[in-house]
């Protein structure tokens, strides 16, 4: 049996020693009304139609509620996020040397 045609496989899954760690995301709070469109009333910013595209596992770093939504750009959004379903604030995500980890 030839092993490497076995690595080239699609089930291969190297030793767990061998996997590389996820990259650790280092997140910014950003200001709603840079990232959506919307309209602020005292201290809430209301936006219609925002659809999360999923859950990340990362959690909110201010509220520790829950772990963030991913937001992409769509009509209303003019910058991907992540977002806090708990106390609704926006964060700007990025990698360890300063490159955005949410690119468009």
């Amino acid at each position: 049996m030839n092993h490497a045609s076995d690595r080239s496989s699609a089930h291969y899954s190297p030793p767990a020693d061998q996997r590389v760690d996820p990259a650790q995301l280092f997140l910014i709070q950003l200001d709603p009304q840079a990232v959506v469109d919307g309209v602020r009333y005292d201290d809430t910013y209301l936006a219609d139609e925002i659809r999360t595209c999923g859950t990340m596992r990362e959690t909110c770093p201010v509220c520790g509620e829950g772990h963030l939504q991913l937001v992409l750009r769509q009509k209303n959004v003019r910058v991907a996020h992540l977002f806090c379903l708990e106390c609704t604030r926006c964060f700007g995500a990025f990698l360890e040397d300063g490159t955005p980890a949410l690119i468009e």
